[in-house]
């Protein structure tokens, strides 16, 4: 998934081109489950690489666990001077994400995108019903239906005559 940089801010939610050292952050709190998500997408220095970083950090993080949790780690590099962008890595829960998954590019910026149209409602989002929804982990070659074949069988027309005058096959 090749875009240009104005495509790339799109896809992840953020409404204007991000400059140098600059970041677009969100947040919301949940007070039922004492829980705040925040994310954000920055750009680094050089204008050479985006990320998108989902975090939670609940009030009380339960013991042996860390005070913030990365949810999802997008990182998206310049690939060519006419300035295209890739989604080059993706963590998500600090794993590499398995990037034998159909159209896996895609499906990061539309996970990050839907979490980030929760957090606009001021909602924390459910990361596991995201993950399920967004990022379809079980397809692995992507929306391929059907018994295979793929051509269309040729019927002339004088094969199709030729049943009627003899009465079949």
């Amino acid at each position: 998934m090749r875009v240009a940089y104005k495509e790339l801010m799109e896809v992840l939610g953020v409404g204007y081109l991000l400059g140098s050292y600059e970041t677009c952050p969100w947040s919301a709190y949940d007070e039922d489950k004492a829980i705040t998500c925040s994310a954000e997408v920055r750009a680094d220095p050089d204008g050479e690489t985006i990320e998108a970083e989902i975090q939670m950090m609940p009030d009380e993080p339960p013991a042996g666990k860390p005070p913030m949790e990365q949810m999802c780690l997008i990182t998206a590099k310049k690939v060519s001077a006419a300035g295209e962008w890739e989604v080059k890595d993706l963590k998500i829960k600090g794993e590499p994400f398995d990037e034998e998954i159909y159209n896996w590019q895609e499906k990061c910026c539309n996970f990050f995108r839907a979490a980030i149209v929760e957090l606009q409602r001021d909602i924390v989002p459910d990361i596991d019903d995201l993950i399920e929804r967004e990022l379809n982990i079980k397809e692995k070659q992507g929306d391929q239906r059907g018994s295979g074949g793929g051509k269309s069988p040729k019927i002339r027309a004088a094969q199709l005559l030729d049943m009627k005058q003899k009465g079949g096959f």
